[in-house]
């Protein structure tokens, strides 16, 4: 997983913190160190990331439909859509 960050810095640019911590006013921000990537947001939108993790609705379509199964679908519904109709149906 990837975050995208709005500005990159290594640790050494933490001995004056302003312009880092500007930086993550505006969005993650990411700092390297000996190959480690390490993340700095806003408390606040870490609150907002953790709700929306905890959600367990979809978020998009394309969520709604991940792991959709349309040829077992096809093959579970084929023998109802060759039943001729009894004329009992109610819509």
């Amino acid at each position: 997983m990837s975050v995208e960050a709005v500005a990159s810095f290594t640790a050494s640019n933490l001995k004056s913190p302003g312009p880092v911590l500007d930086a993550a006013a505006r969005g993650p921000v990411r700092i390297t160190r000996r190959g480690e990537s390490f993340v700095i947001l806003r408390e606040a939108r870490l609150a907002e990331l953790l709700a929306e993790a905890a959600d367990p609705r979809p978020k998009t379509l394309a969520d709604l439909v991940a792991g959709y199964d349309a040829a077992g679908v096809k093959a579970r519904l084929s023998g109802w859509l060759a039943d001729a109709p009894s004329g009992t149906e109610a819509l």
